[in-house]
């Protein structure tokens, strides 16, 4: 069921949510707003707002119980957070994981994240990554200066299939290691696609990409049509078979602007 046709639900904070949550858990609600601000670490009245927004739009009353509207909300929210917890296990990320949840929760539409985690679990319905003991946290603790060749392929935010973003980046990038820093340097290169507005052929490139690092979309260097990744902001599986497998997520703007491209969230996905 497409809940977004029922009623509008918006992205929220993982603070808010804990907001929320904590809310559910009281029998009674005087003084829950001054409970819920100590126990979060947070202003009394940054809670205080949060909740009045939360009653004009119909989720709470005025004595700050859930509305069924509101009710039915939370609990495909927290769902929703569950199932992303599972994807993210699957997909192998065990380090910084909550910093992953944080920015696909906040960042990516819900529309999108239930496509996600439904078409993973077609595809990988028992999956879960078999990785070797030694886990690689940081990928400079295994390399030494120097550049390294890697082969790299743009993922749809689920995996399932290449993104159309792929087609905007050569298929070989560098891993870069030295004083200066550790990063993944792309090369862009020009893409052929059909506008969505008129559905005539264009041609672009690369215009904005950005990378997912401590919950928060950031910037990415361009320069020279060159894209720089800090490694640092990289997640590792290391496979039995060898395999050392290197994942962010972004995402890109093309130079067509979004009216005829829009933006798109993507996996980078690199082998070593």
């Amino acid at each position: 069921m497409d809940r977004k046709k029922e009623y509008k639900i918006e992205n929220l904070t993982m603070l808010q949510m804990q907001y929320l949550i904590e809310l559910n858990k009281l029998e009674k609600k005087k003084g829950a707003v001054r409970m819920i601000a100590a126990k979060c670490g947070v202003n009394h009245s940054q809670v205080s707002r949060f909740f009045k927004k939360c009653i004009e739009e119909g989720e709470l009353t005025e004595s700050l119980d859930f509305t069924e509207n509101g009710k039915r909300k939370l609990d495909w929210r927290c769902k929703m957070m569950r199932d992303v917890r599972d994807y993210l296990e699957r997909s192998g990320i065990t380090e910084g994981t909550e910093e992953v949840l944080k920015g696909m929760i906040e960042n990516i539409d819900y529309i999108q994240l239930e496509k996600l985690v439904k078409s993973d679990r077609r595809t990988n319905p028992e999956t879960k990554m078999r990785k070797r003991e030694d886990v690689i946290t940081d990928i400079r603790d295994i390399l030494e200066y120097g550049n390294y060749e890697v082969a790299v392929t743009i993922l749809q935010h689920d995996g399932a299939k290449r993104s159309m973003a792929d087609r905007g980046f050569e298929p070989v990038a560098l891993i870069k290691y030295n004083k200066r820093g550790a990063y993944l340097e792309l090369t862009i290169r020009e893409i052929d696609a059909v506008s969505r507005v008129n559905g005539e052929d264009m041609s672009g490139h690369l215009a904005t990409l950005k990378y997912l690092h401590q919950g928060i979309f950031r910037y990415a260097d361009i320069k020279n049509g060159k894209v720089k990744i800090p490694l640092d902001a990289c997640y590792y599986q290391n496979f039995d078979n060898g395999v050392l497998r290197g994942n962010v997520m972004i995402t890109v703007t093309c130079s067509v602007g979004n009216a005829h491209m829009p933006e798109s969230t993507a996996r980078v996905v690199f082998k070593l």
